[in-house]
């Protein structure tokens, strides 16, 4: 399998930038199509209004997200050289409280999703909306991009994948395959595997072996939970080792729990500066 679709869903010239270079990148490296969406966003409620005044406002803030998407599609163009082949730019307008549906309508047959990062300067709720509709909608890994500039023009060297044998760990192998295959080396990092797996005896040899029979080679390593969270583990790994990416799967636990009380996924959201490839 290779990545053949690439979608970037554009809402926000001014934090998108790196994402939609990377997604162009990628897209002529692998002779992949790319799909670019930008996005203009109705943020009005209409509940609380009467009946006449909800035509009038619906009619002003259409027009106004129609602008928006306009400017988007403006700044793409000025991104994507003139002629670049296999990518489509559609304009297209979203209420706030439909931007989930929307999302998983439109990248619902990528095979890859490309994001910014959801968390960090700039940013506002409609970033996380976009990467938890991307990741629970469409069933598409989805690789987030950091701020900084990137050679995205070769594949990843070193790859580091944090398994901790859920399903969601799984899907994001499964989903990473182009890009593991690409690697030069590749780490399948466990940190503090529990005792009462049925894989106790040979942690992580069972996935090790699935990988090998792809022509894979991974290195194995197992990490004692010294420092508090999981995610300041996986980083200094990663950063020690010279990862130029990550993958893991999203959200084990619910959106809700990991909003409130934290979890690896936003964990690894907000503090990773490597690009991270995430499936659910």
């Amino acid at each position: 399998m290779a990545y053949k679709t690439i979608s970037l869903i554009a809402t926000n010239a001014a934090t998108d930038g790196a994402a939609l270079r990377a997604a162009l990148a990628i897209a002529q490296r692998e002779e992949a199509h790319l799909e670019v969406f930008c996005v203009g966003i109705d943020p009005a409620h209409y509940d609380a209004l009467s009946v006449g005044a909800i035509a009038v406002t619906v009619e002003i803030a259409i027009t106004e997200a129609r602008n928006r998407a306009a400017s988007l599609a403006a700044w793409v163009a000025g991104i994507v050289p003139p002629g670049t082949p296999r990518v489509s730019v559609q304009e297209i307008v979203s209420p706030q409280l439909g931007l989930d549906f929307t999302v998983s309508r439109v990248a619902r047959y990528s095979d890859l999703v490309v994001a910014a990062r959801p968390y960090g300067p700039g940013r506002d709720a409609t970033q996380v909306t976009l990467v938890e509709a991307a990741l629970f909608a469409t069933g598409a890994p989805v690789l987030i991009v950091p701020d900084d500039e990137r050679d995205w023009s070769r594949p990843f060297g070193r790859v580091m994948v944090a398994w901790n044998e859920s399903d969601v760990s799984f899907a994001a192998i499964r989903a990473a395959m182009p890009i593991l295959k690409a690697a030069d080396h590749v780490d399948l990092v466990m940190v503090d595997p529990p005792s009462h797996s049925p894989e106790r005896s040979d942690p992580g040899g069972a996935v090790s072996l699935m990988l090998a029979r792809h022509g894979i080679r991974c290195e194995v390593s197992i990490l004692a939970r010294t420092l508090p969270k999981v995610s300041e583990i996986i980083l200094r790994f990663a950063r020690d080792h010279g990862a130029e990416a990550i993958v893991m799967g999203a959200y084990g636990h619910s959106r809700f729990r990991e909003a409130i009380l934290g979890g690896a996924t936003r964990e690894m959201l907000e503090g990773a500066q490597l690009p991270l490839l995430m499936a659910h």
